[in-house]
């Protein structure tokens, strides 16, 4: 088997990525290129929401070709990076590079190989850590503050970039997964090895905490103890910032604490106990408008903000990055300032299209968390709107343990004028087909549990495309980690 030694990842010169298209993938090649490296990889044909940024940077990408090492045309890779996608390690082109003695790295290795060069800010938590991560960087550019990063988004509107390396910063702001590296590693009987832990952070922010991976995690339980440990990862006299009006989530800190006496912690919510909390909010001509209340060392200062993107979670999001970017030295009313420029990202509530003054938004929400405050957030922002929500469920596992809780959130949330779709299951590159569980017994728990509500069974994107043409509604949102979003390339709507 390959190994790595003591070479650094930067010492590397030829880069070959398996499963290039993917949002954490993407964002490491855009940081190889900034620090002169030769990039190249491999995927599947179809488009990702991170084609225009691998066209725009000009990376060739081929199929699984298992014989990609024996090109005659190109330079002998001398590191390969893959995803956990698509077998991971498993998959037969990694397993070529391993048997060539080609040294190899997990894209979680590769990016904590750039991040621990640097002040790192991690941000983690079900829900929220992609937006978090794009203002922490849409702040610190617009200051004009040099930072590298890595966010696994397709695009941070605004921004020529979602990676990016700079010898020059102090900071590498890094959204952090706590999905696995190998998910057959319970099969080999290996230990789950989350993605985040070979990140070394001086500040954490964490969103929230609840139950999500149920291929990987079986309960809860499971989830903690990864997010735990990763907690007692962050450097000596280091920050974790934390969401506290989630209640596992302070219990959790309370524990860390212990066992870290010198680690500094921070919250934030709704409620005036927290460190930073929010008040006055309310919305106008479409904007978020709120007070950011900042209490430390015994001091007490405010800044207004304004946010161009909807959502009440949005400001949570702003919060969390305003308390972040004081651990940076940033002050207040800068953060806040600059945080109204911001654009949103790909796929997080992005407005697609306007039309005879019809909304098309899309949006990523895939747990039952995320889609009760997209949903509520829907209903605030625009409750006189006749809206389509249309959802594809991402992954059978998913589906199948959090099935009651989508009954729940996904019936008890509509307004009487709302219609509901939703469409086939979305099957992750990582699992297997499991007929125990469809969109069909969903629509039928949903009509049963809740029978005024206007929910339909769609089996594909070119069906909803056809429906979305013959009926007239204000708005219509796509939401789903699928893709479902392709819909509009089928209505001819530019992302």
């Amino acid at each position: 088997m390959s190994e790595k030694g003591s070479t650094s990842l930067l010492n590397y010169q030829n880069f070959y990525l398996v499963g290039v298209k993917g949002v954490a993938m993407t964002s490491i090649a855009q940081c190889l290129l900034d620090a002169g490296k030769t990039v190249r990889g491999s995927d599947v044909e179809e488009d990702f929401v991170t084609a225009k940024i691998l066209e725009k940077r000009k990376i060739a990408i081929n199929n699984f070709d298992e014989n990609f090492l024996n090109k005659t045309n190109k330079k002998k890779p001398d590191c390969v990076i893959y995803t956990a996608a698509h077998q991971g390690i498993d998959h037969p082109q990694v397993q070529k590079a391993i048997a060539a003695n080609i040294p190899i790295y997990s894209q979680a290795e590769a990016l904590a190989e750039l991040f621990n060069q640097k002040e790192g800010v991690a941000i983690c938590g079900v829900g929220g850590k992609s937006t978090i991560s794009a203002m922490l960087v849409w702040v610190l550019k617009e200051l004009k503050i040099p930072i590298s990063f890595s966010v696994g988004v397709g695009e941070i509107i605004g921004l020529n970039a979602t990676g990016e390396w700079n010898p020059q910063s102090a900071y590498f702001i890094a959204e952090a997964d706590e999905y696995v590296v190998d998910v057959n590693a319970l099969e080999k009987s290996e230990e789950l090895v989350p993605r985040f832990s070979f990140l070394k952070p001086a500040v954490v922010v964490c969103s929230n905490l609840s139950y999500d991976h149920p291929d990987v995690y079986p309960n809860f339980a499971a989830s903690k103890i990864a997010f735990k440990k990763f907690f007692l990862q962050i450097k000596k006299k280091g920050c974790l910032i934390i969401n506290s009006d989630n209640a596992e989530l302070l219990r959790l800190s309370q524990e860390v604490k212990k066992q870290r006496s010198d680690l500094n912690i921070i919250t934030f919510s709704w409620k005036k106990a927290s460190d930073y909390f929010l008040s006055d909010w309310q919305i106008k001509h479409g904007h978020s408008l709120a007070t950011i209340n900042q209490q430390l060392l015994n001091k007490t200062q405010q800044a207004q903000l304004r946010l161009k993107v909807p959502g009440q979670f949005n400001l949570m999001n702003a919060l969390a990055t305003i308390a972040a970017l004081a651990e940076l030295q940033i002050p207040l009313k800068q953060s806040c300032q600059a945080l109204s420029h911001f654009q949103s990202t790909k796929r997080r509530f992005e407005l697609v299209h306007i039309e005879n003054a019809q909304r098309f938004f899309d949006d990523y929400a895939h747990h039952p968390n995320e889609l009760s405050e997209l949903i509520r957030s829907l209903n605030q922002y625009f409750p006189k709107d006749k809206k389509i929500i249309a959802f594809q469920p991402h992954t059978y596992s998913r589906s199948k343990k959090m099935f009651k809780d989508f009954v729940e959130v996904l019936g008890s949330n509509l307004n009487d004028q709302d219609q509901l779709i939703i469409l086939d299951i979305f099957a992750s590159a990582r699992e297997k087909l499991d007929y125990s569980v469809s969109s069909q017994d969903l629509v039928k728990a949903i009509q049963d549990k809740f029978p005024q509500s206007k929910v339909l069974y769609l089996k594909n994107i070119e069906d909803l495309a056809d429906y979305i043409r013959q009926n007239n509604f204000d708005l219509t949102i796509t939401v789903g980690a699928g893709d479902i979003y392709k819909v509009y390339e089928l209505l001819s709507f530019t992302q």
